[in-house]
């Protein structure tokens, strides 16, 4: 019989209510993707563990069967394309139906969510309103870097015209050293929306937790268009009288609005966010930084300055809403690292070697690029080039990993909140065989995997590691080879 399948997995911890969960939300999420080609499913067991297998046809007859295990700590599916005559493209494209499925659930615990954040004292609302040049140049940083790369071309070619072929490249350097030694006050200004200081020491997360089902037309109707106002309405009812923020008074306020108390949970966190990195500075034997909370959700952290003395932390709403206490602490430990060993100045020189040497080639090649051959050594060179900085800035990100794990004692706890901030990039991972193209990849960060694996190899050794940095590049070229053969095999 033809069979072609794809496999993959995801780490959820399940019990047996939690599977029955999981269960019918795949079920409602299969039967929402394909309508009248999902033809049902069938549940089974699998060396003792639950599961069901789904089924898709086609006009033609059976198309793909869905196979789902729930194994105890993670959930294992297989996807199998049954139509000889169907393209491979349609199993491929189903793999990616169901990780969007568990990705949606591992995220979202199946319910919808929506976050309100304060910090007492300060603005409720970001003072950009979500609008503005700050908002646009927040998406420029955090979307495609593309417009940035087309930007620094555009420039260069202006300075290339105005100063010619030699002095265009020590102008483009100079230039950057004042982005450099001010990059801390550049960061705080375009992603900064709260000050976190000695006074404003908190941050309130209040989330609402709604069902799917109901979740676009409650966000659509209500919570969407009086946002600024509910959020405003809850402050004003209780941190601004001194109050504490309860689930009853945030449901209180919430039923002025038409939201019945039935139709949503309530969580509350209270991070001190100022203790925390106050604690992990002084691990650290460093200045603390200015903190920053940037209300984005996209689960991210950043800090930038030549020394910690002149330096920027920040975090974004999306983390915080992520990570518990632990794994917020191993991140903030991961950035600190980064200012007590002046990583932006590594950087900076790292690339400037880099751009100097490949400058230098193609003034020498330059001359010869009349024929096809000379124009492909150079952009073979260039290529090169670019993927040897990007996998030296790898050391530099596994040493921060390392740091963290060592003087924190955060290795589990770090692996723990990469999972949850990179399982995207985790899936398509899995989808290769070898770790090869993400070690070649122009990425400063090393493979995801890699980073989980080697923190959770034997981590209790990070304790007495006499160098960080020896551990660092030794463990990333090994998997780097070991990667190789891997492709190769």
């Amino acid at each position: 019989m033809f069979r072609e399948e794809l496999r993959g997995e995801l780490p959820l911890v399940l019990n047996d209510e939690k599977i029955e969960e999981v269960k019918n939300y795949i079920i409602n999420y299969l039967s929402y993707s394909y309508k009248s080609l999902f033809k049902g499913y069938l549940e089974v067991e699998d060396n003792g563990y639950p599961g069901i297998i789904a089924y898709v046809d086609s006009d033609r007859g059976p198309l793909l069967e869905f196979h789902i295990i729930f194994l105890k700590e993670k959930v294992r599916y297989l996807v199998r394309l049954l139509d000889p005559t169907a393209s491979l493209e349609v199993m491929k494209k189903a793999s990616r139906v169901i990780e969007r499925c568990l990705l949606s659930y591992w995220e979202t615990g199946g319910k919808g969510n929506i976050y309100f954040v304060y910090v007492p004292g300060r603005k409720i609302v970001p003072p950009r309103m979500e609008r503005g040049i700050k908002s646009a140049l927040q998406k420029l940083f955090l979307g495609n870097m593309i417009f940035l790369f087309a930007i620094s071309i555009l420039i260069s070619y202006i300075v290339y015209l105005i100063a010619g072929p030699y002095i265009t490249p020590i102008v483009l350097l100079l230039s950057q050293i004042p982005l450099i030694f001010t990059s801390h006050k550049i960061i705080a200004l375009i992603m900064g929306d709260w000050n976190i200081d000695s006074k404003h020491k908190k941050v309130y997360l209040v989330g609402l937790e709604l069902p799917l089902e109901k979740f676009n037309e409650i966000m659509s109707k209500t919570i969407y268009p009086l946002r600024y106002e509910i959020k405003k309405k809850i402050y004003e009812e209780t941190l601004e009288k001194g109050l504490q923020l309860k689930e009853e008074s945030v449901k209180e306020v919430l039923e002025k609005y038409g939201l019945k108390s039935n139709n949503f949970r309530v969580n509350i966190r209270e991070l001190n966010i100022y203790d925390m990195v106050s604690s992990i500075v002084e691990k650290f034997n460093v200045r603390k930084p200015k903190i920053y909370i940037s209300n984005i959700i996209i689960p991210n952290a950043a800090a930038s300055g030549v020394s910690s003395r002149f330096s920027t932390m920040i975090l974004t709403t999306g983390l915080l809403t992520r990570l518990n206490e632990n794994e917020l602490k191993a991140v903030i430990g991961h950035e600190i690292s980064h200012l007590k060993r002046h990583d932006i100045l590594t950087f900076f020189i790292l690339s400037s070697v880099e751009y100097i040497s490949r400058v230098l080639v193609s003034l020498m090649l330059w001359p010869l690029l009349l024929g096809f051959l000379d124009f492909i050594i150079l952009m073979m060179y260039m290529y090169t080039s670019l993927t040897l900085l990007f996998f030296v800035a790898k050391f530099v990100e596994a040493r921060a990993d390392i740091d963290s794990a060592k003087r924190l004692g955060a290795a589990h706890d770090l692996a723990s909140a990469l999972r949850k901030i990179a399982m995207r990039k985790l899936i398509i991972e899995q989808r290769h065989e070898s770790r090869l193209p993400f070690w070649l990849s122009w990425n400063p960060h090393p493979p995801v995997s890699f980073r989980i694996e080697m923190l959770e190899k034997a981590h209790l050794r990070y304790e007495v590691v006499s160098s960080e940095w020896k551990l660092a590049i030794s463990s990333c070229v090994k998997d780097f080879i070991e990667s190789i053969k891997e492709a190769i095999i």
